[in-house]
């Protein structure tokens, strides 16, 4: 039973990253963190120069601790990488025992990341001035100076 409910879960979220894009996704990377009572992740949707960070709302983050709650308890994951392209998604699950840092390094997603995109730009939203900018190794770092 909790793998068709997480077959249908996980329809779901597509199904929810279309409405966060307002189209139909295709070549979108969906970098999801759960552990109990907490999720987090991105949308990144990969254009001909450049990859574009989209947020989720809510209702993704809802259906993801979902997702993490009809997991059975020897099979709760940490991360989920979910690729969605030519109208099929493809998920991957990581589990907490085979990650060597804590589960919400940034870390994991920049590697994924990389892993599709290589070094392709990808644009972020405003963080202090205004405008979207590529977010560099400094940014991610702590060393940044948002004054400056």
């Amino acid at each position: 039973m909790a793998t068709e409910e997480m077959g249908k879960l996980l329809n779901q979220i597509g199904q929810l990253v279309a409405k966060t894009l307002g189209k139909v996704p295709d070549d979108v990377f969906v970098f999801i963190q759960a552990a109990d009572q907490m999720s987090g992740g991105a949308i990144f949707e990969n254009l001909p120069e450049q990859v574009i960070y989209h947020d989720f709302g809510h209702d993704v983050h809802d259906t993801i601790l979902e997702l993490w709650d009809a997991a059975p308890a020897d099979k709760k994951w940490s991360m989920l990488l979910y690729d969605i392209k030519d109208g099929r998604f493809d998920v991957e699950f990581i589990y907490t025992d085979d990650l060597e840092d804590e589960w919400d390094s940034l870390d994991y997603r920049q590697d994924a990341l990389r892993a599709r995109y290589g070094d392709k730009p990808v644009i972020y939203p405003p963080m202090y001035d205004g405008d979207w900018h590529e977010i560099t190794e400094n940014d991610l770092s702590g060393d940044a100076n948002p004054a400056t």
